[in-house]
């Protein structure tokens, strides 16, 4: 991915749901391990947690960072009415911004670009108006209790990423072709915030690391023990522990992240409807695909395809990632019988820990 350039430790600190991927322990009791810094906090609704191997003081680094995802936050967030986001979403028509004062918004409506054609439409930003409706946006609506088509008909006019046009120069101009046309990057910033802490970390020369934003995740080099990062795939299982776990990775580079629709979702007319919305029908999509968990280069890149799978279902989800060089899944559906069944891409075998497989 490229960023914007953002000074670091270099840069001025004046500037100012439960995950489905968990990072594991690797050392058991009485092992020793490296001397690593760990840092906690929230951001973005959620939590982060970041591990280093570094010689910077931590709380410098953890200064720097909690100022670059506020920054992100006033870009992205729409539940900030002044970010960058709600100012578009407000407005009759175009705003105009400062790219170099704005970089993470504009990179943002670069990315979701790039992957809304890839998966044709699968992954939209622009389903905003269709997430209020359903009761999981930041309007505050609560879920219709009966299904309405003519209002979901009425909204899905708003939806369609090809509704946004936007150019990037030195001031960056975004423009509805319609009224009424939101974005949501909620399925893409928190991602993409991992992929800036992480590049943050790297610009300082910090070698082996694992940000963990909301269970989305990058890693770099081996490890507290030197054979990788361990991460945990959580059950997609709403009456599963929180930390009961289906599936452990080991990993020493790229990005993962796991999308489902197993905890977060709302009753109407009596069903649970989840929080993914297909931006063909407008409606939650609840098909047999479970859980969702795509590796890149990216996690930006692997939260968007993430939610791309889960609109698809089981088995196209599988054949949409294994169309691209560089994106790998792990996928966890019902077959016809109703049984749970695990399965993935083959360049993804590496990463997985098979006796660990239930």
């Amino acid at each position: 991915m490229h960023f914007f350039k953002i000074n670091t430790l270099k840069f001025c600190a004046a500037l100012l749901v439960v995950s489905a991927i968990i990072a594991l322990p690797a050392c058991q009791p009485g092992e020793s391990e490296p001397d690593f810094i760990n840092l906690r906090g929230e951001t973005m609704g959620t939590m982060y947690s970041i591990t280093s191997e570094t010689d910077l003081p931590a709380k410098e680094l953890q200064a720097d960072i909690d100022s670059l995802l506020v920054i992100l936050n006033n870009q992205l967030s729409t539940y900030i009415p002044e970010a960058t986001i709600s100012r578009f979403n407000q407005a009759d028509s175009t705003i105009e911004i400062l790219t170099a004062d704005e970089p993470f918004f504009v990179e943002n409506l670069m990315i979701s670009k790039r992957i809304f054609g890839e998966t044709d439409g699968l992954f939209d930003p622009t389903v905003m108006p269709l997430v209020n409706y359903w009761g999981f946006g930041y309007t505050g609506h609560e879920a219709p209790e009966a299904i309405d088509s003519a209002a979901v008909d009425s909204l899905l006019k708003k939806v369609g990423f090809d509704k946004v046009d936007f150019s990037v120069d030195e001031y960056t101009e975004v423009r509805k072709k319609i009224p009424g046309v939101e974005l949501d990057f909620s399925a893409v910033a928190k991602g993409y915030a991992v992929d800036v802490v992480a590049n943050y970390l790297a610009q300082n020369e910090v070698q082996n690391f694992l940000v963990d934003i909301g269970g989305e995740v990058c890693v770099q080099g081996p490890g507290r023990r030197g054979s990788g990062w361990v991460l945990g795939i959580s059950t997609p299982d709403p009456t599963a522990d929180g930390e009961s776990i289906s599936q452990r990775l080991i990993l020493n580079r790229g990005c993962v992240a796991t999308s489902g629709n197993y905890r977060n979702f709302r009753m109407v007319d009596d069903s649970p409807v989840g929080h993914t919305i297909n931006p063909r029908t407008g409606f939650p999509e609840m098909n047999n695909l479970l859980s969702v968990t795509i590796w890149t280069s990216t996690a930006a890149a692997a939260d968007a395809y993430a939610t791309a799978c889960l609109v698809a279902g089981f088995p196209a989800a599988k054949e949409l990632i294994e169309e691209f060089e560089g994106l790998e899944g792990y996928f966890i559906y019902l077959d016809e019988d109703g049984k749970v069944q695990h399965a993935w891409t083959e360049d993804f075998s590496p990463l997985v820990v098979e006796e660990e497989i239930n």
